[in-house]
């Protein structure tokens, strides 16, 4: 299903992104796959990897982050329902926002300010 856009923002993205515009366009009407990532303060990939094979949940795993999970078909509302949602076992994330940990390799009792979280709980 594609989504419609307000006609403001269509005009600023062909402004300002110009050749990009249709891509960018294109890409924001369309469906998202769910994605996120495992805690694995709480969990492993072993164990999510088993509550999605018993709930007959596909999946795909991003080639870039271990711990990040890719559902083929958009369930976030299915996923959010799961025990290993409500028990902080895993995090909703775009993969986008796994990005960061790939690039900051944060150490153990190391402090990262994250200037762009939404007010959500983080661990």
């Amino acid at each position: 299903m594609e989504k419609n856009l307000p006609e403001f923002l269509i005009e600023k993205i062909e402004k300002q992104y110009d050749v990009l515009s249709d891509e960018i366009i294109n890409g924001l009407k369309e469906d998202k796959k769910t994605t996120f990532r495992v805690n694995r303060i709480k969990s492993n990939c072993l164990e999510i990897e088993n509550v999605l094979k018993e709930n007959n949940i596909k999946f795909s795993k991003p080639n870039f982050f271990e711990d990040g999970f890719i559902i083929e078909q958009n369930l976030e509302s299915q996923i959010r329902n799961l025990k290993i949602y409500e028990d902080g076992k895993i995090y909703m994330q775009s993969l986008s926002s796994m990005m960061p940990v790939l690039v900051l390799e944060p150490k153990e009792k190391e402090n990262i300010l994250d200037m762009c979280s939404a007010p959500r709980r983080k661990n």
